[in-house]
């Protein structure tokens, strides 16, 4: 029997212990020959076999990441929509009032803004708004923009003395830092 990784010289002395005759050292070419067909043809069908495994596995991997795009489109839209149906009555409630305001007087329509930013506040935070803390905190670059500066003997130096505009953080990320006077001394 004669296999591929047996070497030159090997082959030679199978050849010669075999052999005597021309004839048998054909037949034995022959079978080493078919031998080596054989064992091509089924490495050439492993690698076929890989190569469409990995087709395979590459088509996959690429349906995955379409599919999970689309999912994350189809969430985003999802949570777009439930804030904006939370939001709605909120304008209602704008529209009641901006008819209303020729048969109002203005401590009405004071009261109805008010009710109003109470509504639209509770249905943001209600999605994860905070608002930023700031006067009397500390200056912290990470919630707060400092825009001014100001002396204060009686301050310690970073103290927040007044807010300019708020800053808010949704789910613990700070979307809009406030806007903060900041002690210098």
């Amino acid at each position: 029997m004669i296999y591929l990784n047996e070497t030159k010289e090997e082959v030679q002395e199978i050849i010669e212990d075999r052999c005597v005759a021309p004839d048998e050292t054909i037949e034995v070419l022959d079978e080493i020959e078919t031998k080596m067909q054989t064992e091509l043809a089924e490495k050439e069908r492993l690698l076929e076999e890989s190569n469409d495994r990995y087709k395979r596995l590459q088509a996959d991997f690429d349906n995955f990441r379409r599919r999970t795009r689309q999912e994350k489109e189809e969430l985003s839209n999802i949570v777009a929509q439930n804030l904006i149906l939370e939001l709605l009555p909120v304008i209602d409630n704008f529209e009641r009032a901006l008819c209303s305001v020729a048969t109002q007087d203005a401590n009405k329509m004071l009261s109805g803004v008010e009710m109003i930013y109470r509504q639209l506040m509770q249905g943001l935070e209600k999605n994860g708004l905070v608002a930023v803390e700031a006067v009397g905190k500390t200056f912290n670059p990470q919630e707060h923009e400092a825009v001014m500066r100001v002396e204060d003997a009686d301050q310690p130096d970073g103290i927040i003395v007044e807010e300019l505009q708020k800053g808010y953080s949704v789910k613990g990320k700070v979307i809009r830092p406030s806007m903060v006077k900041v002690v210098s001394n």
